[in-house]
């Protein structure tokens, strides 16, 4: 997955960071060359302005699937966004947004917009009304995983979440499926669809194998649902 993120100061490094540890190709374009230099060594970064549309071309927008600008600046991320909507039609574009009030703003373009305000206040509800939930989380991001991936293998069309979740590693499982915008936790019949999304929670190396496993139509996944099937109908055959 390609992202580009247009701001390096401390939010788009961790962002970039917690990305790349994924395996996602990441590119940051940052203005501020005491910036790269100070904080953004490693990473893959463009020196030039995110609002210019040859820079952004440059830096893959073309074929990025997510652009996230988090600048300082309402103005800039707002001109980033539209110009990765409009002019190169990626499909999810991110934004800070530092002015609650500018919510409309980014909406119309069709950037989701996180708001830094909003952010900490439900950041410290939570604090206040669901510690235990919080602690859980909390620790559970640094031990931890969740990721989404859509079904596009043949292996998997038509297989329910029960089949699927039989051939998981360990320490992970099946804990959303979307379809048509809609997310439901599934129950083990429910049979996926090409086009879903699977949302997969548990031990961060379990959950990456799991969609290392489900993400391709390789051998092994399809000779273990086969073996799953297999023995279904031979428990079928000695019931009759």
């Amino acid at each position: 997955m390609h992202v580009i993120i247009v701001g390096g100061g401390k939010v788009g490094r961790m962002l970039a960071t917690r990305l790349e540890d994924r395996g996602e190709n990441v590119v940051i374009i940052e203005h501020d060359r005491s910036v790269i230099e100070d904080s953004l060594e490693g990473f893959s970064v463009f020196l030039d302005d995110g609002t210019d549309a040859d820079v952004l071309r440059n830096a893959g927008a073309d074929h990025a699937k997510i652009v996230v600008a988090v600048t300082g600046d309402d103005d800039t991320n707002l001109l980033v966004s539209q110009l990765a909507t409009t002019r190169f039609g990626v499909k999810q574009v991110i934004t800070r947004m530092n002015d609650p009030e500018n919510e409309a703003v980014f909406e119309d373009i069709g950037a989701l917009a996180i708001s830094e305000t909003s952010s900490v206040t439900r950041a410290i509800e939570n604090m206040i009304e669901r510690p235990a939930l919080l602690n859980w989380m909390t620790e559970f991001s640094r031990t931890g995983d969740i990721q989404e991936f859509e079904v596009t293998a043949e292996e998997i069309v038509g297989q329910t979440i029960g089949d699927i979740g039989n051939v998981l590693p360990d320490g992970c499982l099946i804990a959303l499926v979307g379809r048509d915008g809609d997310n439901h936790v599934p129950k083990n019949d429910f049979m996926l669809e090409y086009g879903d999304h699977v949302t997969v929670i548990g031990k961060e190396g379990a959950v990456r194998e799991a969609l290392s496993t489900c993400r391709d139509s390789n051998t092994a996944l399809e000779n273990n649902l086969s073996d799953i099937k297999a023995d279904r109908y031979r428990g079928s055959q000695s019931n009759s």
